[in-house]
């Protein structure tokens, strides 16, 4: 297959732009749960309140950061329910362009970059569960979700101080964007094309982040208020996502919380030395595998996680499925148990059992690390440099 010609992949990445916001205005005045319950009590508040001061007043759960943008979406004369809409849409857009990129980038030795980005593109916007996430529950996973991805594209591409504020900003959107973290820390360590102190870059951005709430009467701590006050909120080990701890659901968390934190730490670090003494020439597909790997593992092994914990890497198996075709049917499954779960909790469908959806899960993950695993065990079996798969 030849490579596509600029003009055809900015006309393809155009149908693929209306497509995607087609897709998500079928659902721009759906009010789920959330949005009822959270998301428009919330913004009424706020707009009540009129001024910065509005923000010190905020009791909901969600962090500074988002809230400072549901203020200022109270100054902007559109229904709530479409304009919450619109700033989740906005980074779907974000993401896609941020996987587009690596995409890109991954198919460049064989000239087919333009193709491989343009697909990528499509797979992220008409991915189901990035339509239902911000079309039509108005959740904020594709803001963290995208500034994360956008972060780590900029650190691939050596533009650290840049990759640290998109980090810090998609930190301080949500705590689970620390998901990334580990393949960040693994880049480190095996390039070293960025310093340490670079991270310091991270709470930089987190502050600044809460500068409008702060302002408007809220402490200088607010920024990570939030974080200690939800740790250890939920007693149990299970919470929403059909994880392993789907199968321990009455274990309480202050018994085995901190082994279950023990646990996704130990499985990183054993993929940490396995990827720096690997010798193996990572290639950028490689890194798309590594980061569905790594915010699988969090969501997989790490307790009290939400359905919506797992965003990243429900939109980046289907892209690493481009590259390599044993992925495709692991990808579509796992779309497909991530949409079945959001499905039986917010849509209104026949709810399917979490024990069900959790053994999908865990199969699929066992599958992602045997590929990931067995490939850096041959780097280091062979004991040289070979070339990526």
């Amino acid at each position: 297959m030849r490579g596509m010609n600029r003009r055809t992949f900015f006309f393809v990445l155009g149908v693929i732009s209306i497509l995607g916001m087609v897709l998500r205005w079928t659902g721009i005045r759906f009010e789920g749960v959330d949005y009822r319950v959270c998301l428009e009590p919330w913004y009424q508040q706020l707009k009540e309140g009129g001024t910065l001061a509005a923000l010190a007043g905020y009791e909901g759960d969600y962090n500074l950061f988002y809230v400072t943008i549901l203020y200022l979406l109270t100054l902007v004369p559109a229904e709530p329910i479409i304009s919450i809409k619109m700033v989740s849409i906005l980074f779907d857009y974000v993401a896609a362009f941020a996987v587009m990129q690596v995409a890109m980038s991954a198919g460049e030795e064989t000239g087919k970059g333009r193709f491989y980005g343009a697909l990528a593109c499509g797979l992220v916007l008409c991915n189901p569960v990035a339509v239902i996430n911000s079309g039509y529950l108005a959740q904020s996973e594709s803001i963290w979700a995208g500034l994360a991805l956008l972060g780590f594209w900029y650190l691939s591409q050596e533009k650290p101080v840049r990759g640290m504020w998109m980090l810090g900003f998609a930190l301080a959107m949500k705590l689970q964007a620390v998901f990334i973290l580990p393949i960040v820390l693994i880049l480190y360590f095996y390039k070293k094309t960025f310093s340490i102190l670079h991270l310091l870059w991270i709470p930089i951005a987190i502050q600044v982040s809460c500068i409008p709430a702060i302002i408007g009467g809220c402490g200088f701590d607010v920024a990570y208020r939030t974080y200690f006050r939800l740790m250890g909120e939920y007693p149990f080990m299970y919470y929403y996502y059909p994880n392993i701890w789907t199968f321990f659901k009455e274990a309480p968390y202050y018994l085995f919380g901190k082994a279950a934190i023990v646990l996704a730490f130990m499985a990183l670090l054993m993929f940490a030395v396995l990827f720096v003494q690997s010798g193996r020439r990572h290639a950028m597909k490689d890194y798309l595998e590594y980061v569905a790997w790594t915010t699988m593992t969090c969501a997989m092994l790490l307790p009290c996680m939400h359905e919506r914990y797992n965003y990243i890497a429900e939109i980046v198996l289907p892209v690493c499925a481009v590259f390599e075709k044993k992925y495709r049917v692991p990808a579509a499954a796992l779309v497909l148990l991530s949409a079945l779960c959001y499905g039986g909790s917010y849509l209104g469908w026949s709810p399917v059992s979490h024990y069900a959806l959790a053994a999908g899960n865990l199969l699929i993950y066992f599958y992602l690390t045997w590929k990931c695993f067995y490939g850096l065990y041959d780097g280091c079996r062979a004991g040289k440099r070979v070339e990526p798969c």
